[in-house]
């Protein structure tokens, strides 16, 4: 890794060793035509920056010192190779138990976002987490925001995750979905009693991880198509796993 771009790892929020062992865990397809315009580590960076900042492609080209075309690709090809090392920082021991909640995710492809209570055009994403430590278990993602967090969780690969798990915390907003333990409800009204405030502090795990999450800034403004989205996603929660295993080996 070169001194310049050594020094642009700290656009990505994550480290030098951080780098060198996504790099490990890469490996390189056979490729025809001309080679890329910078080595493996260095486009990690750049795609790692694109997640963290947000910035556009003309700017990460010119930070970069590369075209735009080659910056674009560099992305294109790199969020999706990321996004499938996710399973291999996820830890499903029963032990733990795992809250879900859902976040909406301001998109400007608006074939797929809808128009959402953040007065934005935004697309829904369900978040399984780990409640002792905020690991990502799996994510879920891509449809319009307007509709309830239970229609997003059904039907998903969240809910049999869930059913298998058996301990997986959830607000009233998943209100007669078996498989989460939700608040009591008595005349359509959450019952607030002592079991409703255990069962608030438990859930409230749920909010820091997508916090955490929302730290990437492409989940705050998602310029790429939304088809995209369900990548940008679980690439985001890999990245934000890896920060946590190793700063708890």
């Amino acid at each position: 890794m070169t001194p310049t771009v050594r020094r642009l790892v700290v656009l990505t929020g994550l480290t030098v060793p951080h780098i060198h062992h996504i790099a490990g865990e890469l490996t390189e397809p056979a490729r025809q035509g001309r080679p890329w315009a910078l080595p493996l580590p260095a486009r990690i960076v750049l795609c790692c920056a694109a997640l963290r900042t947000s910035l556009t492609v003309r700017q990460l080209a010119a930070v970069f010192g590369i075209s735009k075309s080659q910056a674009h690709r560099i992305i294109t090809d790199l969020t999706p190779r990321l996004a499938g090392l996710l399973g291999s920082t996820v830890d499903a021991d029963r032990r733990f138990s795992w809250t879900v909640d859902g976040t909406l995710i301001p998109t400007r492809d608006k074939t797929t976002a809808g128009r959402s209570k953040n007065y934005r055009y935004s697309t829904n994403a369900q978040i399984l987490s780990r409640r002792a430590d905020l690991l990502v278990v799996a994510v879920h993602g891509g449809g319009p925001g307007h509709r309830n967090d239970a229609i997003h969780f059904r039907g998903s690969g969240l809910q049999q995750r869930c059913v298998e798990h058996g301990r997986v915390y959830a607000d009233g907003g998943y209100r007669g979905i078996t498989e989460l333990h939700t608040p009591a409800f008595a005349g359509g009204r959450i019952v607030r009693d002592a079991a409703w405030r255990r069962h608030r502090r438990r859930r409230a795990r749920a909010e820091h991880c997508i916090a955490r999450l929302k730290d990437w800034q492409v989940l705050r403004d998602h310029r790429r198509r939304g088809r995209h989205l369900p990548d940008t996603l679980q690439a985001v929660a890999y990245l934000h796993n890896l920060r946590i295993l190793t700063a708890h080996p």
